[in-house]
């Protein structure tokens, strides 16, 4: 890390420094990772295999697009044959995506590319800055988990 920057705690700016950090780190994370897919892709999968069932209009809530685009990134993934539409037991009129079990498996080796991507610009912090980082990993988390429903 450089010091041309103030620190957030500093500028009393720590929401918005944290949302854009963490933005940003995602996005160098999954450049790192070689996942072959758009962040787009594979974080629609994990939001309906952490959810469950979803209807499209969820799926665009959750991932903040338009419910256009969440139509157009469903469809493709269905293509790929890493999710499926079937009947919404409760409206007869929307559908409930959920994830096939290539999806699930794609998901995985997702995530096995990323720990690997990540892993590698973790590696050479100390061992203060990787137990710093945990902790705020499972501080976010627990913020997700809370105000995701």
């Amino acid at each position: 890390m450089t010091d041309t920057a103030p620190t957030s705690s500093a500028s009393g700016d720590l929401p918005q420094h944290l949302a854009l950090v963490c933005s940003q780190f995602s996005r160098l994370a999954a450049r790192r990772s070689e996942v072959g897919v758009g962040a787009v892709s594979w974080r629609v999968v994990a939001t309906i295999e952490r959810h469950g069932p979803l209807r499209l209009s969820e799926i665009a809530d959750r991932e903040r697009v338009s419910r256009p685009t969440a139509t157009a990134v469903i469809k493709r993934l269905e293509e790929e044959g890493l999710v499926q539409r079937g009947p919404d037991p409760t409206d007869s009129r929307s559908s409930l995506v959920t994830t096939t079990e290539p999806g699930s498996a794609q998901l995985a080796a997702w995530r096995r590319q990323l720990a690997v991507g990540v892993g590698g610009l973790l590696e050479p912090l100390p061992a203060e800055d990787l137990a710093t980082l945990d902790r705020a990993s499972e501080i976010l988390a627990g913020l997700v988990d809370i105000h995701d429903g």
